[in-house]
């Protein structure tokens, strides 16, 4: 389901999606203005109507992630983005990882030549989704100068969307405890437990590329861990899950983090 999506929302609009009135989106860079520790901070804003939503990095049962292209950038050398802590959405047709309001996507780029400025364009795909989903584009350009003064505005609100962003930890709070795969359909699933000590509100999960991994669904608490099961999906001609690696973002009430396992250093 989450593949068939695709499709219609690049390949050419649906009749009835075309058909409905769809509000425009403001899209802007936002620069925090000068460099630090050798990158510059800025930020894809999108303020998003009411009623529209758009998705996380992995999109869920339908949908799609941001797919960015810098490209025609000059004097850029490394593109990053981060991307804050999704809302979990579960409606008929299953369940997606959403942003909704104005949303910032902290951005870090690192010059080619330390000493002089960067243009930054940056050309984003994104899914707008009501209703219907529809295609969108934002089409972006900034100039980022090394002697450029701090803008405090754009410093504080892209600070604000990077605290909800998940901070990667090393530690054992989540573990792998079982891991089945079917090599002739290529899916399988992941057993997960967490510890909980009542702050834990959500998990969510990325699998690598050409790797499906589903929403966790909760399957009970034991002994002070919540446990998930985590339907996944591999590429055809996958044989198993070894040297597969899952991005876990443990939602808390007031921090987030990301956990990396590997399925078969893990499992059990």
């Amino acid at each position: 389901m989450r593949f068939a999506f695709l499709l219609p929302l690049f390949g050419g609009l649906p009749a009835h999606a075309s058909a409905f009135e769809v509000p425009p989106v403001e899209a802007r860079l936002v620069v925090a203005g000068g460099i630090q520790d050798g990158a510059y901070r800025a930020a894809l804003e999108l303020d998003l109507p009411d009623g529209w939503h758009t998705y996380w990095r992995n999109p869920g049962d339908a949908g799609i992630p941001p797919i960015f292209d810098v490209a025609r950038s000059e004097n850029l050398k490394d593109f990053t983005v981060d991307y804050p802590v999704p809302v979990r959405r579960t409606d008929g047709a299953g369940t997606s990882m959403i942003y909704e309001g104005r949303l910032l996507l902290p951005i870090r780029a690192v010059p080619a030549r330390l000493g002089a400025p960067v243009t930054l364009t940056v050309r984003v795909l994104y899914g707008l989704c009501a209703e219907v989903c529809v295609p969108a584009e934002a089409d972006v350009t900034a100039r980022l100068d090394p002697v450029a003064a701090v803008d405090p505005v754009a410093s504080n609100d892209i600070a604000a969307f990077q605290a909800r962003v998940p901070v990667r930890v090393a530690d054992d709070r989540l573990t792998i405890d079982h891991v089945g795969f079917d090599a002739k359909a290529a899916r399988g699933s992941a057993e997960v437990s967490v510890a909980d000590d009542g702050h834990l509100v959500d998990l969510f999960v990325t699998g690598p590329s050409k790797w499906y991994a589903a929403s966790p669904e909760t399957v009970g608490t034991t002994d002070g861990r919540r446990r998930f099961s985590v339907a996944l999906e591999g590429p055809s001609g996958a044989t198993g899950t070894d040297g597969v690696e899952l991005s876990f973002v443990l939602v808390e009430k007031d921090h987030a983090y990301e956990i990396i396992r590997r399925l078969d250093a893990m499992a059990k």
